[in-house]
Order: C-alpha cells, then structure tokens, then sequence
C-alpha cells in the first residue's frame, strides 16, 4: 500500500515544544511575515519594503517538514524538495534590490557546493528545530548567522544558505534528507528552512501564490 504524507509547518518553540501544523494547499498554504506565524491569510505583519536605498527587509525564517502518517510497503528514501519559477522569486515577485544580501527567495543548506546540496542530506532533524525571530513587524533575523544548526556548519555554502533559484525541477531538487527517511514504518523526516529578503524598489502587494514540492522515492 501506498504511503500516506503531510506537509507539515513548524512554529513556536521553545525545541521540544514547537507546533506542528499541516498545510493542505492554497487553503491553508504557507505565507512569510514578520512574525513567527503558521496563518496562511492573515495581514498582519507583513515585509516592509525598506526606505533606504539599497535596504534589505527579511521575513522570519520558515520550517517545514513532511510526516508520513502511513507506512510504506518497505521504505521512503531521499526526500527532496524543489519549487519551479520560470524567472526566478526576485523578479516574478517584484522584490526589489540591495547592496549587502539580495532580495530573493532563500534556503538553508549544510553543503558547499550546489552538486553536494543535491546529491546529500542538508535539511536537519527536528530535534535541532530552531525557532524564527527578530523585530515583529520590521524584519526577521536572517538565516545566515542566526540559525543555530546552520550557522555551525562552517563548510557550508554562502554562511549556511542560498537562494532557491536552482532548484527548480525534479531534475534539479534539493536533497533534504538522502537515504530512509523515517527509521520506523511513520514519523516525520528531517526539516528545511526557507525565507523571502525584500529590498528597496520592490512592488508592494500580495504576490502570486507559488507550488512547493517535496518529492521521495518509496519502495
């Protein structure tokens, strides 16, 4: 029989005591604020664009994982997770331009190089689950320095992200966790991080709803 999976946001904390909840597409879809939120259609708290220019605003980081709630015949292995843009976050969404990091679509990864990014494991076990932060309703802190599992891995490409433009496809995924994804028959497999940085000259408004997908091998 086929497995059964969720999608699954994490929010809250401190680690041990963080929510899960289960995102089941555009109702109840994943949005970035500025605040550490699992609402897919509130307003409160958005990116401001900044006045400076050259200014960067980021959202708090988002976690997400999957939870297989229904075992396999045998096993999942190597999850991956990819989202497709024809043009890219910065420019699809409008999000402007800075002078230090660049506005776009970020994630968190533990590799140096985008081959080892798709080729082994670079999410993390929800046990090292960190939770996002910064100034509500002004800008989050970003992943880069502040995330502590990503932050610790001194190989990593970028200071422990990059953007999500190269995985755009099946083809061209990122390797969240390679090998089983889960020791028993259920349980959840390890997390990503992902968070949207606004710069000057962006478009303000609510920006076109976009797929996110994770993608595993099961046998």
């Amino acid at each position: 029989m086929p497995a059964k999976v969720e999608i699954e946001q994490l929010t809250g904390g401190p680690p041990g005591s963080e929510t899960y909840t289960v995102k089941t597409g555009t109702e109840s879809g994943t949005r970035y604020y500025t605040m550490d939120s699992n609402l897919s259609g509130s307003s409160l708290n958005p990116i401001p664009i900044p006045t400076s220019d050259g200014g960067v605003s980021g959202s708090y980081w988002v976690t997400h994982c999957i939870n297989v709630t229904q075992a396999p015949t045998t096993e999942i292995t190597d999850l991956r997770y990819y989202q497709s843009w024809s043009i890219g976050p910065k420019k699809d969404w409008q999000l402007g331009s800075s002078n230090s990091w660049s506005a776009g679509l970020y994630i968190g990864v533990s590799s140096a190089s985008l081959t080892a990014i798709r080729g082994s494991s670079n999410g993390f076990n929800s046990g090292s689950y960190c939770r996002a932060s910064g100034t509500q309703g002004t800008s989050g802190y970003l992943i880069s320095g502040n995330h502590a599992y990503y932050e610790a891995i001194a190989t990593a490409m970028s200071g422990g992200w990059c953007p999500i433009d190269p995985f755009n496809s099946v083809t061209n995924a990122y390797m969240v966790q390679k090998g089983q994804v889960v020791a028993a028959d259920t349980g959840r497999s390890w997390c990503i991080v992902t968070q949207v940085l606004v710069g000057s000259g962006a478009i303000q408004g609510e920006k076109t709803d976009k797929t996110a997908t994770f993608v595993y091998s099961e046998i």
